[in-house]
C-alpha cells in the first residue's frame, strides 16, 4: 500500500505544474525589463567605444592633411572628382581612400534608426585595390559629421555624434533613452542628455550644442557644415 501511494506521488499535479509555470512566467516578467537595460548599456558602451575609434581615424587623416579633417578640398586630394558633400557617408569614406581605417563596423550601430539593420559587410576592395563605390554604402553609416574642422578647432566642438532619423530634423530620443553620444575634437566622448521638452543637448551654459549661440560656435552657424548619414531605404 505504502509502495503504491509513493508510486502516485511521482511528478507533479496539474494543479501543481500550473502554478510552477505561473511563477516561471512572474519571474520572467520582473527580469525582463533589467534584462533589456543591461543590453541598452552594452550596447551604448559599444556605441561610444565605435566613435572613439572613428575619431581616431580622423586624427590619423588630419595629420597627413595639415590638421584639416575631410572636408570637400581633401576629398579631391585622396580621390579624382571627391568623395561627395552631400552626406556624412561622403566624408568618412575619405578615411578609408587616405588609409586611415578599413573598418565599416565602427560607422554603424546596431538598432539605429537611420542605418541598415545588418552590419556593413567590410567589402571596400577589389584585386586587392580600394574602390570607393563600395566604401560605406547607403545604410552603413550611423553617424553624423560637422564639417569643415582642423584639429586646432575650439576642442569643445562636437565632432561626431548620433544622426537623424531619415526624414527627421532632430535626435531620436529612444536610441539612447533621451541621451546622445557626442565626440568633440577634444576627443571627449560621452553620451549626453537630451532635453525632454525639445530634445535639444545642452553644454555647461545650457545652450544648444549646435546652435551658433553655443560657447564653442562663437556665432557660427552649423547649419550647412552638419552632415548625416545617409539613411537605409526602409
Amino acid at each position: 500500500m505504502n509502495i503504491a501511494k509513493s508510486s502516485r506521488r511521482k511528478g507533479f499535479t496539474l494543479v501543481e505544474l500550473l502554478v510552477v509555470i505561473a511563477i516561471i512566467v512572474a519571474l520572467a516578467a520582473l527580469a525582463t525589463p533589467q534584462i533589456f537595460k543591461a543590453l541598452k548599456r552594452a550596447a551604448l558602451a559599444e556605441a561610444v567605444s565605435n566613435a572613439r575609434q572613428v575619431k581616431l581615424a580622423l586624427d590619423t587623416f588630419a595629420t597627413d592633411f595639415d590638421g584639416q579633417f575631410p572636408n570637400d578640398d581633401t576629398g579631391e586630394g585622396v580621390v579624382s572628382g571627391g568623395t561627395g558633400t552631400t552626406y556624412s557617408n561622403d566624408y568618412f569614406r575619405q578615411l578609408f581612400l587616405s588609409g586611415a581605417t578599413e573598418s565599416e563596423s565602427i560607422f554603424w550601430v546596431k538598432n539605429s534608426a537611420v542605418a541598415s539593420k545588418g552590419a556593413p559587410d567590410d567589402k571596400i576592395k577589389e584585386s586587392g585595390k580600394m574602390q570607393a563605390e563600395l566604401i560605406l554604402e547607403q545604410g552603413d553609416v550611423h553617424w553624423a559629421y560637422i564639417n569643415d574642422q582642423t584639429n586646432l578647432s575650439t576642442g569643445s566642438r562636437p565632432l561626431i555624434l548620433d544622426g537623424y532619423p531619415k526624414n527627421e530634423a532632430e535626435f531620436d530620443p529612444d536610441t539612447w533613452d533621451n541621451k546622445v553620444i557626442v565626440v568633440r575634437i577634444d576627443g571627449a566622448a560621452k553620451p549626453m542628455r537630451m532635453r525632454v521638452t525639445d530634445n535639444k543637448v545642452l553644454d555647461g551654459s545650457n545652450k544648444d550644442i549646435l546652435s551658433s549661440s553655443a560657447d564653442a560656435w562663437d556665432g557660427e552657424s552649423t547649419q550647412d557644415i552638419l552632415k548625416q548619414p545617409e539613411p537605409r531605404d526602409k
